[in-house]
């Protein structure tokens, strides 16, 4: 038996047992439900237990979301891909950094313009909401530069970026990872990249949007309509899924199929193998507290 599954008494105040109740999910994708060739999600493989986990919580009633920091295509192009996959996850249950920032623009910058290095999945989200986009031309009135997924960046666009933050323009990002849990091994993150050359250029360093940011746990608070504390972060990336849980005041439970496959038990408030393991343990303590 492994340690994970010996919670003292799945005691109401033991952190692991905590992150069992019966509290909003919030689910990292890379890692965590899938492999993917890239941030592209070329072919995305389902992780062990990935499929019979969401089906699971379906049935449980249990709310849940899916947090990426993916920029590469749009909420509702990524949840085809995940769908083609074989796992069971439905239009508005995706949120992206480009998501996130589309709700810090309406609710704290309304009607403010914004430059966008990143292609549609960065676009689109905000787009969607309203706000006014600048093209290159025009970079220079941005209030924000956002930066997210942008395989086709060229010297005009990273110059039109540099100019608007040198003339006053807030500089965020999507991601600062240097790379991700892929197929084959770990990738270099193309948001990531781009973001370390408009800070070196720039001498600024970004506001992160995406993970791990708390920001976007409370945007996923709000999707799911309950206090921030109550939501429960499941990732398999330490730096990443379980710090920004830990900056929000969340549970994290680490799953170890993806960047951090041999953390100590004590990583999180809870650590398992896969999302099988998880899944006998939440429905063991529905048992034990029904």
């Amino acid at each position: 038996m492994s340690q994970e599954r010996r919670l003292p008494g799945n005691a109401d105040n033991h952190p692991g047992a905590i992150a069992l109740h019966e509290r909003p999910l919030v689910l990292d994708v890379d890692g965590t439900l899938i492999l993917a060739d890239s941030e592209q999600w070329n072919e995305p493989r389902p992780l062990l237990g990935a499929a019979e986990f969401l089906t699971a919580l379906r049935e449980m009633g249990r709310p849940f979301l899916l947090l990426t920091n993916g920029t590469a295509r749009t909420p509702d192009d990524y949840v085809e891909r995940l769908q083609a996959a074989g796992l069971d996850v439905r239009p508005g249950e995706l949120l992206t950094p480009a998501v996130v920032a589309a709700e810090l623009l309406v609710h704290h910058y309304p009607g403010e313009p914004v430059f966008v290095l990143g292609d549609n999945g960065t676009r689109q989200p905000l787009a969607a909401r309203g706000i006014r986009l600048l093209d290159r031309s025009e970079a220079t009135a941005a209030r924000i530069v956002f930066v997210g997924w942008a395989p086709a960046l060229t010297y005009e666009d990273l110059t039109a970026a540099a100019r608007a933050i040198w003339q006053g323009a807030e500089f965020w990002t999507a991601v600062t990872a240097r790379a991700l849990a892929a197929q084959g091994g770990r990738a270099p993150a193309m948001g990531g990249a781009i973001m370390a050359a408009v800070a070196h250029v720039t001498a600024t360093q970004p506001r992160l949007i995406g993970k791990p940011a708390p920001e976007a746990l409370e945007v996923a608070a709000r999707s799911l309509r309950t206090p921030l504390h109550e939501l429960v972060m499941i990732g398999d990336d330490l730096e990443i899924d379980v710090s920004m849980a830990r900056r929000a005041g969340c549970s994290a439970i680490l799953v170890r199929t993806g960047t951090d496959r041999d953390a100590p038990a004590d990583a999180a408030d809870l650590s398992v193998e896969n999302l099988s393991e998880l899944l006998s343990l939440i429905k063991g303590n529905r048992r034990h507290y029904s």
